[in-house]
């Protein structure tokens, strides 16, 4: 983390403390790594609920009247049933400026997957998706299909649609997978994708609007009539 070694440890104990109080942290790929470890650690501590297990969380971990009772209590039940792999890392990009790599890290929440970053992910790709295309998205993107007729003029080409056709069939997987995890329908997950579809088609009015406002503005200054 290129950090010395006393500010690298404060500087996690931290981020530790903020993802288990809050379930969502978004940080730098390297930190989001190191977090993962470390949290991992601290749920599976207060999965045990042993007095030294508690003692140990609390030498870590600022906030130990806040914390203490997440990892012991509604941690340790929602994960009694599960080993390990407690959090999840998304990337989302780089940050301008540094051009750092970010990511988002989460604590797993099988009581409410719906509200994970990864279904909210989902859900904007196959909004995405619909809206370049008409029709309902999701059964489409649950039984992709090649062209069994299609004629590639040469490797390069058929090489091309090999890898867009098993990139098709992992993306049918996780929608599956978000699926089962969520207890949705097809028809129930077409309803959500359709609510953002309709969300973001409202917000680009709007920018469009204030985009039109504000040229008009620029060449009509006084006075200058409001649209949308």
């Amino acid at each position: 983390l290129n950090m010395k070694s006393a500010l690298r440890r404060q500087v996690l104990r931290n981020l530790t403390t903020d993802l288990i109080k809050y379930g969502r942290l978004e940080t730098t790929m390297p930190r989001a790594k190191e977090l993962r470890r470390l949290a991992d650690k601290m749920i599976t501590l207060g999965k045990r609920g042993t007095e030294h297990d508690r003692h140990q969380i609390e030498a870590y971990l600022y906030q130990p009247k806040a914390v203490v009772p997440l990892l012991m209590h509604t941690y340790a039940r929602r994960f009694a049933d599960r080993p390990g792999g407690f959090t999840r890392v998304l990337p989302i990009g780089h940050r301008q400026g540094d051009r750092a790599p970010m990511a988002v890290i989460e604590i797993l929440n099988s009581d409410e997957p719906e509200a994970e970053v990864s279904f909210s992910y989902l859900v904007r790709s196959l909004a995405a998706m619909q809206m370049r295309a008409e029709g309902s998205v999701v059964a489409r993107a649950l039984a992709p299909e090649a062209d069994a007729q299609a004629v590639y003029p040469n490797k390069r080409a058929f090489k091309r649609a090999l890898d867009e056709q098993k990139a098709n069939q992992r993306f049918a997987a996780k929608i599956k997978k978000a699926m089962r995890n969520a207890d949705l329908s097809a028809e129930q997950l077409q309803a959500i994708v359709d609510k953002d579809v309709v969300h973001a088609r409202e917000l680009h009015e709007k920018e469009a609007a204030k985009k039109i406002n504000q040229y008009m503005k620029e060449i009509w200054p006084e006075n200058a009539p409001a649209l949308g």
